[in-house]
């Protein structure tokens, strides 16, 4: 069938409906099909049933004929139809066809069956897909052709690819062909980032979808100034667009004579707060204090609404602001305000849930790093013992990507949208005057919109140059190929470049809400817990908790790891940062060494003895725990349940060595017999974990001094 004839066929559409003459024509085009005589005299007797079946009314066009007929119409009796392009379908019809059985007896010159064979062709190049795969992109590409009327591939666009439900549909192999055929002018995407391709709507329509009708004008005016003068950050705008919606939206329904901002007074504000708490209980995020009394969602609400009234007042004093008809007579909010209603109780709630998920997570943390690697190398000996198995594949690729997420941002402490825009080109090489050689890692604007540049450490080189080889590996290329990204948060398209996480299990780069769904997985199966027994969920943003605490704790100086972090200040550093009980005293003591060396003798300046050690304890009554002493304060509740080897109070006695070489060595056959018999990998972590506790152990108790040991002993 050529153009003229494909001409000819639509024109008759818009035709007036005659039956016959449609029936005619279909005779004449079904003739020129590869049936048996059979088959075609189903396709016809199908296509005369539903044209004389039907009634129409008289001139109308089969245009129009065809959107009544089409719901009583079954698959069978409008496939000559369909074919012959005398009519468009609606994708709920064509979604049911057999579309192989319909295309093979299509003569060749046909387009859609040059169609058929081109894209399969384009399939088959793509060795990351299985052949039901190609088989359903293929099948789905024909559906599309034939619901858009298409007769070139060309016409395809990224909106078409949207019409199927999202599912195993092939649209992720066929958005792959189409970009190889060059078609799409980009690198491939995955279903999630064609669906939420949206544009990011403008501050008018997210004020139109939210805000009452008499609240409007003055929140996209301050908006609009707050975006030109403050931040233009998609995220930041629509969170203080929620927060402003919530506030006009209570000034409607509790004083509703009050539809003007110069008309806000303090009480209209401050009643706000048990509104809010209210409304709060139902929406907020986290699932901690969901449903609970808990402020901190209407705290940041009222802080919102703070800065709106103080902005508003400062900017309408400008000379010929736009703000100022908005201006109240006073700020309706004060500071004191937000410090009312048991807000500094909810934030002191907050701040104590964050101490205790940080000492939780440098607890489990050992275990999860240790289990997540324990699975890429077992996952990595099967896929060597069955190399062309593609279960043992896609199992590898997996585990490997669960090891290299967390090893990426415990290493470098990124925020996990500075992790997803990581670039090859971002890795850069620099030379000493000495001629050392030395590698940055240059991180993009964030949160602040501020560029910063961190140090690669042996651990972090390591991460990134088995994520690279990964990569390469699953492209089959000599580099890391560059492909294109989305940004969700702004919701707009990152330029096209080599981004280092990508390939897993798809040529696209690596979304956030992909690391999130893996870290959570990768901790659930690894067991962890809180220390009230729940499962601990982590997310990418407790690896950079642990990484300041791990900084902080190893001597490293506030100021640099507020660099390293992007921090504008110190105080962010102190909310990530954890100290223990010992990095106290060892930083004290070794400060006081270096202050007042000069000042006092070095005997002033030693270490305790035994007898002023036994004199100071006296008072203390620290646990003794047999093999060690614990720094805890005796009646203080243990979150270990006073399994303590891993723990920063405890402090193995000298005395105790032999004790402890004796329990590596059966933890060490423990550990050999669990290997042999094939126990789970997450036992044997752990008893990986445990083995390297008593090593750990036996050390801190040979360091220890004769001085020291001797008033360790004595505590009773």
């Amino acid at each position: 069938m050529n153009a003229v004839t494909l001409e000819i066929v639509r024109d008759l559409r818009n035709e007036p409906f005659e039956p016959e003459r449609v029936m005619a024509a279909v005779r004449e085009m079904v003739h020129t099909w590869d049936y048996g005589p059979r088959s075609r005299r189903h396709v016809i007797s199908d296509t005369a049933a539903i044209l004389t079946n039907t009634s129409a009314q008289e001139c109308i066009s089969l245009r129009q004929w065809w959107l009544t007929a089409e719901e009583r119409c079954t698959v069978s009796e409008g496939r000559a139809l369909v074919l012959g392009r005398f009519v468009q379908p609606t994708w709920r019809f064509i979604a049911s066809a057999r579309i192989p059985q319909w295309i093979a007896p299509l003569p060749d010159d046909d387009p859609l069956s040059q169609m058929w064979s081109r894209l399969t062709a384009a399939c088959e190049q793509i060795g990351w897909a299985s052949p039901q795969g190609r088989r359903r992109a293929t099948i789905t590409a024909m559906r599309l052709m034939i619901h858009r009327d298409y007769d070139r591939l060309a016409q395809l666009t990224d909106t078409d690819l949207r019409i199927p439900e999202r599912g195993a549909n092939g649209t992720d192999i066929l958005d792959a062909a189409l970009c190889r055929l060059g078609i799409f002018e980009r690198s491939p995407r995955r279903g999630t980032t064609r669906h939420h391709a949206r544009p990011p709507r403008t501050i008018a329509d997210l004020v139109d979808a939210r805000v009452p009708q008499p609240f409007r004008s003055v929140t996209e005016d301050y908006m609009t100034a707050y975006s030109q003068r403050i931040s233009n950050n998609y995220s930041t705008i629509r969170t203080k667009i929620r927060s402003l919606a919530y506030f006009w939206t209570y000034l409607t329904e509790e004083h509703p004579e009050v539809d003007q901002c110069r008309q806000i007074l303090p009480h209209h504000a401050r009643e706000f707060v048990p509104w809010a708490l209210m409304t709060a209980r139902s929406v907020q995020r986290s699932t901690e204090t969901k449903g609970t009394d808990d402020r901190t969602t209407t705290y940041d609400w009222m802080t919102d609404i703070r800065s709106f009234f103080t902005d508003l007042c400062t900017w309408g004093t400008e000379p010929g602001s736009p703000l100022a008809q908005y201006m109240p007579i006073v700020v309706p909010l004060t500071t004191h305000d937000l410090n009312r209603g048991g807000f500094a109780a909810a934030r002191a709630r907050t701040a104590a849930r964050m101490t205790a998920t940080v000492m939780d997570l440098n607890r489990e943390i050992p275990n999860i790093r240790a289990f997540a690697l324990r699975r890429w190398h077992e996952a990595s000996a099967q896929l060597t013992s069955t190399p062309n198995e593609k279960t043992a594949i896609k199992e590898e690729r997996n585990r490997f990507w669960d090891w290299a997420l967390l090893e990426l941002l415990l290493t470098s402490g990124l925020r996990v949208e500075e992790a997803s825009e990581l670039t090859t080109l971002d890795v850069l090489k620099r030379q000493l005057p000495d001629g050392r050689i030395y590698y940055l890692l240059h991180i993009k604007p964030s949160k602040y919109d501020r560029a910063r540049v961190i140090p690669i450490g042996d651990g972090l080189g390591r991460v990134i140059a088995e994520i690279a080889s990964h990569v390469k590996g699953f492209y089959r290329t000599n580099s890391v190929p560059a492909c294109d990204r989305r940004d969700s948060t702004s919701k707009t398209q990152s330029p096209t470049a080599p981004y280092l996480l990508q390939g897993a299990g798809h040529p696209s780069a690596m979304s956030v809400q992909t690391i999130h769904q893996r870290l959570q997985n990768l901790s659930l199966a690894a067991g962890a817990t809180h220390a009230d027994g729940t499962p601990l969920r982590l997310c990418p943003h407790d690896c950079r908790r642990v990484f300041a605490t791990e900084q902080l704790n190893n001597n490293t100086p506030v100021h640099v790891i507020a660099a390293l972090l992007g921090h504008a200040g110190l105080d962010t550093v102190m909310i990530y940062a954890k100290l223990y009980p010992d990095t106290v005293i060892d930083g004290y003591r070794a400060a006081m060494r270096g202050l007042y060396t000069d000042i006092y003798d070095v005997d002033a300046l030693k270490a305790p003895t035994a007898d002023e050690w036994a004199a100071f304890t006296v008072s203390c009554n620290l646990r003794d725990m047999g093999t060690h002493v614990c720094a805890l304060p005796a009646g203080e509740h243990c979150s270990r349940g006073l399994v303590c080897l891993g723990c920063h109070h405890a402090q193995p006695k000298k005395s105790a060595a032999t004790v402890f070489r004796r329990m590596i060595a059966s933890h060490t056959r423990s550990l050999n017999k669990a290997r042999i018999i094939g126990e789970p990998a997450g036992q044997i972590a752990a008893r990986e974990l445990e083995v390297e506790r008593l090593r750990s152990a036996l050390r801190r108790a040979e360091e220890l001094n004769d001085d020291v040991a001797t008033a360790l002993e004595s505590v009773s």
